[in-house]
């Protein structure tokens, strides 16, 4: 099968870029997959679920496999509704390629940063994480700041512009973790502070690009004025030179009276004489 072919195959006849596709299919497959095998198997929700002390362990694997399994139905189509909605819209924003970058790195941040937590917190040591809100809450939160005016409605009802939805997400997950503990919700915490940070800090490398592009800008501005007002001084030189060369072409004096009338008997081929004989 050709790139091509699949990337249209992944993209779901062109609704979502293929990158969106991939983490889709991935979520539904490995959640399917999982779920039959936990109740046919053993406990494979366990082996794939965040849990730091397993991490630190060597069980490296559960630091990618935590947010791509769906540990209950309406889990499932929520966390592959939020991708389709945010992560959609960003993936034709971004590309699939910048999408896919983002993606592994705000679940390796979050993951990473919950397990160093857990070296100083017993709490989250042997706690379990599974599932797809950490992951949702940061494309949420990146959908609302990158369209900060659109307008989403939450249950289909409540009109909420993207820049209120993005903190508002930012807003009760802290909420959460002051009334639960932050045990609860570390990933998601970490999930929305790495995706804040990404943001931010290509915001601020956008607008110091935007700061240099200007001022390149303005130099090439200033640069064209000096060659047009260079041009314009010695197109001036030019004028003034020529006038001047024309002020001192003096015109040519008038001929004496009998060399006009011998050029004219020259020119006419016999004397004025024979002319006044005839006539």
């Amino acid at each position: 099968m050709t790139p091509r072919r699949l990337s249209d195959r992944l993209s779901f006849g062109g609704r979502v870029p293929w990158g969106v596709g991939l983490v889709l299919i991935l979520t539904l497959v490995l959640s399917l997959v999982v779920a039959f095998g936990d109740r046919h198997a053993g406990s494979l929700f366990g082996l794939t679920a965040l849990i730091p002390e397993a991490v630190w362990r060597g069980q490296v694997w559960r630091l990618v496999t935590w947010p791509f399994v769906e540990p209950s139905p309406f889990g499932l189509i929520f966390g592959c509704l939020f991708l389709y909605w945010f992560g959609g819209e960003l993936g034709r924003e971004w590309g699939s390629r910048r999408f896919l970058g983002v993606f592994a790195g705000i679940v390796l941040a979050a993951a990473l940063v919950t397990c160093l937590v857990a070296r100083i917190d017993a709490d989250v040591l042997d706690r379990r994480y599974i599932g797809g809100w950490a992951t949702g809450a940061a494309l949420a939160v990146a959908w609302g700041l990158w369209f900060p005016d659109r307008v989403i409605r939450i249950w289909f009802v409540i009109p909420v512009r993207g820049y209120i939805l993005a903190w508002f997400t930012v807003g009760l997950t802290v909420v959460l973790a002051i009334y639960l503990g932050w045990e609860h919700v570390l990933p998601v915490l970490a999930a929305e502070g790495a995706m804040l940070a990404w943001l931010y800090r290509g915001a601020v490398s956008s607008r110091w690009a935007r700061v240099r592009r200007a001022a390149a800008a303005s130099r090439e501005v200033r640069q064209r004025e000096v060659v047009k007002r260079d041009r314009a001084k010695k197109r001036a030189a030019s004028v003034a030179y020529l006038r001047l060369v024309e002020s001192r072409d003096d015109a040519a004096p008038d001929l004496p009276p009998e060399v006009d009338a011998r050029l004219d008997e020259l020119l006419r081929g016999r004397p004025k004489g024979d002319r006044s004989k005839d006539d």
